[in-house]
């Protein structure tokens, strides 16, 4: 986390999008443990969410030493903490979430990383590969659209752009095939 411009009185944090996420998070779904938030990562239908499941008791803790999120002790035999959003925490996620020339980037996408490399394949696998892809794609896509059926507001823009995403690549790839472009 760096500091970033002020808001005319105080210097807001820039945050990374895992803790911004963190932050959605609470505002979004209220007070929670830390197991709860890293819990949302870890089922997140996104590998690279999950991925980063490990990091979220990291981003935790330097969200509270920046005083953008605070815990509370609860009166259990277990030493329950439960954090939630504060005022700071909401003006450092509504200027992440605002943050137009990041929320615009294409971002770390491995499908188009490797899509410039499979023209390079042996043309005896590529096929297969293709046909593979595109399995693969009709499969996420029904998944993700078992992620609508539970009724979270919150995800539901995400989800949406999630299937728009994985469809345009099934678009592009039926298109190559349709060209003849995936046997070369």
């Amino acid at each position: 986390m760096i500091m970033q411009a002020t808001n005319g009185e105080e210097t807001i944090p820039a945050l990374s999008e895992l803790e911004g996420a963190i932050l959605s998070e609470l505002r979004h779904r209220g007070r929670q443990t830390a197991f709860k938030v890293r819990r949302s990562f870890a089922t997140s239908p996104s590998l690279e969410w999950r991925g980063s499941a490990g990091s979220v008791y990291a981003a935790i803790r330097r969200l509270e030493l920046a005083r953008l999120i605070e815990g509370e002790e609860q009166a259990d035999r277990r030493g329950t903490r439960l954090l939630r959003i504060t005022e700071q925490g909401s003006a450092a996620m509504a200027a992440w979430a605002c943050d137009v020339t990041r929320a615009i980037s294409v971002g770390v996408d491995p499908f188009r990383l490797r899509s410039g490399i499979w023209d390079a394949i042996d043309p005896a696998i590529r096929p297969g590969l293709y046909e593979q892809l595109q399995a693969a794609l009709i499969r996420d896509i029904e998944a993700l659209k078992g992620h609508r059926r539970y009724g979270d507001v919150i995800e539901t823009a995400s989800v949406d752009l999630a299937i728009r995403l994985q469809q345009s690549r099934l678009d592009w790839l039926r298109s190559l095939s349709a060209r003849g472009l995936s046997e070369r």
